[in-house]
């Protein structure tokens, strides 16, 4: 894993810093409450990190994706939600980067850059799992002003936080996604948008993801992006298991540290040591930082051959790295509770929280059959994306 530039050790550690001062404070309450981290976002748009997959040349920090999977994992390591959310709009800005038309670009990296606001990304449908077959039934037609969007999202992530929403639509009448398939941005104050609100999870509280309903919602002729069935050929939609890697491993990290420095702190009686000196717990976490150094190391390789590789080495490179990071961070997070002990599960202490949410977290497509078979695939030298698209 090759070292970074001093200016990208230098933003990583500032966004370390920042998550460490500000915004890891800030997570049990938003947790609690189940509302958007509306204050955290603000402070990482202050330090730009919301333009982080923007290009330079509109304003954006426009990092490699070695720096950025670091910097999501810094963020991770203090408020998982946090993390998500900024993960998820930095995909968005990237499909606007592959597909958007100069005048788009201008547009809409303007109102993150400038503005501070955030784009999320609608996909997940109730009769749809995206882990078998990625098929749309969210409806999109064309008319003489627009676009007209009719149909149902689970999993709404930002949902009364976010300006825009790119929503994942088949064109009317279309059932092979890799010539329908439309990403159309809308406004979260479009016409016809309706949600009940309801959003009470084991964890990942804070991004705050109900179910949505669009009935006839209309937008104008920019919003959509690129040509219907292009977005699955850009390489982009493959980053999303990237970046949740990069959230797994850092909820990881941030739980093993907790657990450490209570090691240290807590003293046992009658031998008045810290629990630290007790050989079981130093087993413990031994096991625990030699799977995170694992999960860790596969995750910046897969960062560092990112740009270099097309979407089919892409595939394999976010699967491989999701999927151990899923199995480590589930492993770390159950077990810290364990080595902490009773106070593990009360809420006052992060351990509980970075359970519930790695537990939750992980839940995020591809899942681990899928990632397997896409990994076995490519070993057994046989072609395979990411997801199977219907009707191809």
């Amino acid at each position: 894993m090759a070292a970074f530039a001093p200016a990208q050790q230098a933003l990583v550690d500032r966004v370390d810093q920042v998550t460490r001062e500000r915004i890891a404070p800030r997570a049990a309450h938003y947790d609690q409450i189940g509302k958007n981290p509306v204050e955290s976002w603000r402070d990482l748009w202050r330090e730009g990190i919301l333009g982080s997959a923007i290009p330079r040349a509109h304003g954006g920090l426009g990092l490699d994706m070695a720096t950025y999977v670091a910097v999501i994992r810094a963020i991770a390591r203090g408020c998982a939600s946090t993390a998500m959310t900024v993960h998820m709009h930095s995909t968005v800005m990237r499909f606007i980067d592959a597909l958007a038309t100069p005048e788009q670009k201008r547009r809409y990296f303007a109102e993150v850059v400038e503005h501070g606001r955030l784009f999320g990304s609608w996909g997940s449908e109730p009769a749809v799992s995206l882990s078998r077959s990625f098929l749309m039934e969210t409806v999109v037609r064309q008319d003489a002003d627009g676009y007209v969007v009719d149909g149902v999202k689970h999993f709404c992530t930002m949902a009364l936080g976010a300006s825009r929403y790119m929503v994942w639509c088949a064109l009317e009448g279309g059932t092979d996604m890799g010539k329908a398939l439309l990403q159309v941005l809308v406004p979260a104050d479009a016409p016809g948008i309706a949600t009940d609100g309801k959003w009470n999870t084991l964890g990942m509280r804070a991004t705050f993801s109900p179910s949505v309903t669009f009935t006839g919602v209309r937008v104008a002729k920019d919003a959509a992006l690129g040509d219907p069935g292009t977005a699955l050929r850009v390489g982009v939609v493959e980053s999303f298991a990237l970046g949740y890697a990069a959230v797994y491993v850092g909820i990881a990290e941030g739980a093993l540290a907790f657990a450490i420095d209570y090691a240290k702190q807590r003293i046992v009686r009658p031998e008045n040591v810290p629990v630290a000196h007790d050989p079981a717990v130093q087993r413990h976490v031994g096991e625990l930082a030699a799977q995170l150094d694992a999960a860790r190391l596969v995750v910046a390789d897969s960062a560092e051959r990112w740009e270099a590789a097309d979407g089919q080495e892409r595939g394999v490179l976010g699967n491989k790295a999701k999927y151990l990071a899923t199995e480590v961070g589930l492993a770390v997070t159950s077990k810290v509770i364990q080595v902490v002990g009773g106070r593990g599960a009360y809420r006052e202490f992060p351990a509980e929280r970075a359970f519930r949410d790695l537990r939750t977290s992980t839940l995020m497509p591809p899942t681990v059959d899928r990632m397997l078979e896409g990994i076995g695939k490519n070993a057994l030298g046989l072609e395979g994306s990411m997801f199977k698209v219907s009707g191809s």
